[in-house]
């Protein structure tokens, strides 16, 4: 249908349901530039958020530590035991401006046994700070006290306690379960825990001791590495020199791990795959503006004659090129819009498959509508021009 525009006071409103209107008239062909915009929306805002998911995991890997942390562990360097000194450990958060508190640890491996029942668990020695540093939250019973340091006491983690649960004996508080050779009494289990990148080792199978006296079943007994919480904010990497400097022995080569160097690696790492992807997706959106640029040169050509008619009626170059122009943009903002969602979904299926929470940044979907229509006003530019310049006689005329 022909609706001549009057001019230049023509509202906005029927200039747009005009725009629609004409839209809606072409059919397959609006559909088709729809899509193409709609894929590559969706590619975009799939990513972005894929991208975003994958941060909030990787935070997720520190959440019981924290960023500001520091894992340093000795290996042998010949056939002395790798051990360092309690006493420079203990000295660490007294002497360091950016150390918060420093905890010491051993690990080992050991056969636990108890009620006919033998699991293969680690054995982590350290002293009762590591319930708090850690946030080790139990199930039942409590950590041992300071006062037990050389007691046959630990706390068994969940996993290791079902393993060595019977069918009508669970092992819990008060179990006596044999370890190395030892008769060690359990005063506490430990709720289930999230593996994360720090842990010394999983806590979920293994029993917890105290430090002193840990030479009973570990071997040399003394420590062999430490968690190390810092002050927020502080140079990690100088920090890591110090402390390092400090505990360095003879016998033993220090490794240090550190929490927001692998967090950045891996944010990194999935930054460039996220703009590898998004390029890929915004080349797409390209795609999809050359088809919409495509649809409306075509619309051009085919309405000559209504260009014509409404420059013959009073329609000034800038009401066509207005109308060519939003019809352009208008394809293009419902394509960005249902590819949108398209992308919100294709990012609930990321989440799902990958075992994710699913989360969306708000910001992502007012970007897809947003960039389709700006892709609609370059792209429905040439289109708009170039009916804007048609002469009326000559338009008038066409077939």
């Amino acid at each position: 249908m022909l609706i001549a525009l009057p001019g230049i006071q023509a509202r906005l409103g029927d200039t747009l349901a005009e725009a629609w209107s004409n839209l809606r008239s072409q059919g397959r062909r609006s559909a088709l530039a729809l899509l193409g915009i709609m894929i590559g929306t969706a590619s975009i805002i799939a990513m972005l958020n894929g991208g975003h998911m994958a941060q909030r995991e990787s935070l997720k890997l520190f959440a019981k530590l924290g960023v500001d942390m520091l894992q340093i562990g000795s290996a042998p360097t010949g056939d002395r035991p790798a051990l360092l000194s309690q006493a420079a450990i203990d000295a660490l958060a007294r002497t360091d401006p950016d150390v918060i508190e420093a905890v010491p640890l051993a690990n080992g491996r050991a056969a636990a046994r108890t009620g006919g029942r033998t699991a293969d668990i680690a054995i982590l020695a350290a002293p009762p700070a590591l319930a708090t540093l850690a946030n080790l939250r139990l199930a039942a019973g409590r950590h041992p006290a300071a006062v037990e340091e050389c007691a046959l006491s630990g706390v068994l983690g969940d996993a290791a306690a079902r393993a060595l649960s019977g069918p009508a004996a669970a092992v819990g508080p008060g179990s006596a379960v044999l370890i190395g050779g030892y008769g060690y009494t359990i005063v506490g289990v430990l709720a289930p825990v999230v593996p994360e990148t720090l842990d010394p080792v999983d806590y979920n199978m293994a029993v917890l001791i105290p430090l002193h006296c840990a030479r009973r079943i570990i071997p040399d007994g003394g420590p062999t590495g430490l968690l190390v919480r810092l002050r927020p904010g502080a140079d990690t990497q100088a920090a890591s020199e110090r402390i390092t400097a400090r505990l360095a022995t003879p016998d033993a080569k220090l490794t240090v791990l550190d929490a927001r160097s692998i967090l950045r690696t891996m944010q990194e790492q999935k930054a460039v795959h996220s703009r590898m992807l998004i390029w890929i997706g915004a080349v797409s959106l390209l795609v999809g503006g050359i088809g919409v640029m495509n649809v409306m040169l075509m619309s051009v050509m085919e309405r000559q004659r209504e260009i014509g008619l409404r420059a013959a009626t009073g329609a000034t170059p800038t009401d066509i090129r207005i109308l060519f122009l939003l019809e352009a943009v208008l394809l293009t903002i419902a394509g960005g819009a249902i590819g949108s969602a398209l992308g919100a979904a294709i990012a609930w299926v990321i989440a799902h498959s990958s075992g994710w929470d699913f989360a969306l940044a708000p910001w992502t979907l007012a970007l897809g509508p947003a960039a389709a229509g700006g892709m609609g006003l370059v792209f429905g530019l040439y289109p708009a021009i170039t009916a804007s310049r048609l002469n009326p006689i000559e338009a008038l005329r066409a077939d």
